[in-house]
């Protein structure tokens, strides 16, 4: 290698005609970009087309409403394969209502008390 082929700094005296602009990120319009065929025959990049979407929305899944109970307790439990219960109002499934309402510290809450109770 000679020395005029050497490269000398940013802009060498024998190469200062090859770069002329900066680089600059070109935004697309509306699409993207993706290698197919041209209309030529030739493969090059073209614009994408979007995927028909289709107008029809699956049919909502209807979810199973599980029965519950509002309860009123005057204490604190816990109770061992029956869950848990605090001061006040508590909304428990209907099978575990059947459990808590033996015991004398629970009664079953009218939906007036539970309304009023939280503010509806």
């Amino acid at each position: 290698m000679s020395n005029n082929d050497a490269w000398t700094g940013p802009m060498s005296d024998s190469h200062a005609d090859l770069i002329t602009a900066k680089a600059t990120k070109k935004k697309s319009e509306g699409g993207t970009d993706a290698v197919g065929t041209l209309e030529t025959g030739a493969i090059g990049v073209k614009k994408a087309t979007k995927p028909k979407t289709t107008t029809a929305k699956p049919a909502a899944t209807k979810k199973e409403v599980k029965a519950t109970v509002a309860l009123h307790s005057t204490k604190n439990v816990h109770w061992e394969g029956v869950g848990k219960v605090e001061k006040g109002y508590n909304i428990v499934s209907a099978k575990h209502a059947e459990q808590w309402l033996t015991r004398s510290h629970i009664r079953e809450a009218t939906p007036e008390e539970v309304a009023r109770e939280f503010g509806k």
